[in-house]
């Protein structure tokens, strides 16, 4: 379903499509049309399609807060050789950039018929970019990437709660918002846990999931896609998510064979640094921080763009449902 136009964001559509037909030009690449194709038109991202002479190109233009998306990839790209898009132009006053196309999302395959062996294949290769940064974080601190390291999660975490009158506008109750607030020690503890683990904090992806990775139709190599929410953080909160998502979409259950081999998957390339026993106990205590981290990472996309616009968007509740699901993991854990 084609996504309803932001109102007033028409002009700024425009000047997209004009700097990036320049840029086209400049790069020798032919139109097919005249103009491209409205992929995505949403507050946290506009996307268009180009269909060139030399293949299928794509725009994509974020809110500011947003807009390290370009810098990320060409740094993975360039310095790491990771599966991220080819950046062919970039344009930092408007927040947008052009790229390559790199295939079809994993999910659209997947949803014909699921094969956890694509999926696995795709856990492996991303936790595999995230231990090939982990020594090089500083170059991603350095660019502006947040600093969601679990010795300042508590902290983060105590923020957002501070903000009351935005929590219970989402439906938040009262008594909820005190439950959360006496949890802060129990939060606090759970961090020092998991990183008493062998396992170093790196780049984490907000929105890891099927639908954020694109294979490619002929050689089926895999790419991951919109990095623009990325921050530095615990690698198994990427994986949490995952998982969380393959349930979703997939109909999957912690008992399915499938979801135990996505699981050996996400553990593969850390049985290095410690036993499956020990992996499996610091993914249990990354489930629990996991809705403190998603409720972040939900603020900071409100944040990022216009309210009005992201309020008409977004389903309602959504951070005080992650809220709460932190309070329930707690009583569970």
């Amino acid at each position: 379903m084609k996504a309803k136009p932001i109102p007033g964001n028409n002009d700024l559509s425009k000047i997209l499509i004009q700097w990036s037909l320049r840029q086209l030009s400049t790069l020798g690449y032919t139109l097919k049309h005249n103009q491209p194709e409205t992929i995505q038109n949403t507050p946290w991202s506009y996307v268009a399609r180009f269909a060139t002479s030399d293949g299928t190109i794509y725009l994509k233009q974020t809110p500011e807060l947003l807009a390290l998306e370009a810098p990320i990839t060409q740094i993975l790209y360039n310095q790491f050789n990771a599966a991220v898009p080819t950046i062919i132009a970039y344009n930092p006053e408007l927040h947008c950039f052009l790229m390559k196309d790199a295939g079809q999302p994993l999910r659209a395959v997947l949803k014909q018929q699921f094969d956890e062996r694509l999926l696995s294949k795709a856990i492996e290769k991303f936790t595999s970019i995230q231990l090939t940064v982990v020594d090089h974080i500083e170059v991603f601190l350095e660019l502006g990437v947040p600093d969601w390291r679990l010795n300042k999660l508590p902290d983060l975490f105590k923020q957002l709660l501070n903000q009351k009158k935005f929590l219970m506008a989402d439906g938040l109750s009262e008594t909820e918002l005190v439950e959360l607030e006496s949890l802060l020690p129990t939060l606090t503890n759970y961090c020092k846990k998991l990183s008493n683990y062998a396992i170093k904090e790196t780049l984490v992806q907000c929105d890891f999931h099927d639908n954020n990775i694109l294979i490619a139709e002929s050689s089926q190599a895999i790419t991951f896609i919109d990095l623009g929410e990325i921050v530095i953080s615990h690698p198994f909160f990427s994986l949490v998510g995952c998982l969380r998502q393959a349930k979703r979409h997939h109909g999957l259950t912690e008992q399915d064979v499938e979801y135990q081999q996505l699981m050996s998957a996400c553990f593969e390339n850390f049985i290095p640094f410690e036993s499956e026993q020990y992996l499996l106990k610091a993914f249990g205590i990354a489930q629990t921080l996991w809705f403190a981290y998603e409720s972040l990472a939900q603020q900071r996309l409100f944040n990022a763009c216009n309210k009005s616009d992201f309020i008409s968007y977004q389903r309602h509740g959504k951070l005080r449902d992650s809220l709460k699901g932190f309070i329930t993991a707690c009583q569970k854990y």
